[in-house]
């Protein structure tokens, strides 16, 4: 395995135990009714994992089409829209009121959904094998880049999709 595919490979575990462990301390924020650090956690994931979502959907997720087929990938834009959503919510949440029940429940599922998703990316892990090693040295340049330009998850939007 040459330097360029252990590199990417590495930089996508990493960025998943941070969106991994960051989900679940949200989501334990948001059982414990710590509307605070629920906000903390959030704004923090939003600025840690907003590179790699943006490096997902802008340059990975057209990549992974033809190895893992377009309604798999649509289902991966889905969730990211599911999980952004949720950040915005949580962040907009004012801090002295708590939300009512129905919409913790909402955001639970929604954070336990993203959950999945980090928890299903093994099987990228494996396709990402599959790109030609070039192409795996141009997309860690791409993922290095985004992480350059410090984009937030909130900031993306469906333009951003190709």
């Amino acid at each position: 395995m040459t330097e360029p595919v252990k590199q990417l490979l590495a930089a996508f575990k990493r960025d998943h135990v941070v969106l991994g462990r960051g989900l679940h301390q949200l989501g334990a924020a948001l059982r414990a009714r710590d509307i605070l650090s629920a906000k903390r956690i959030a704004d923090r994931l939003n600025h840690a994992v907003g590179p790699h979502i943006a490096f997902e959907e802008q340059h990975f997720y057209p990549r992974m089409r033809s190895l893992i087929g377009d309604e798999e990938v649509d289902r991966l834009y889905m969730e990211h829209r599911i999980g952004q959503a949720a950040l915005c919510k949580v962040l907009s949440l004012p801090d002295a009121a708590w939300p009512d029940s129905a919409l913790v429940r909402a955001l639970l599922r929604d954070i336990e959904l993203m959950e999945k998703h980090v928890a299903e990316c093994g099987e990228l892990f494996g396709a990402m094998g599959r790109i030609p090693e070039a192409e795996q040295g141009e997309l860690l340049a791409q993922l290095d880049a985004l992480r350059a330009e410090g984009i937030c998850w909130t900031a993306l939007t469906a333009d951003t999709v190709p």
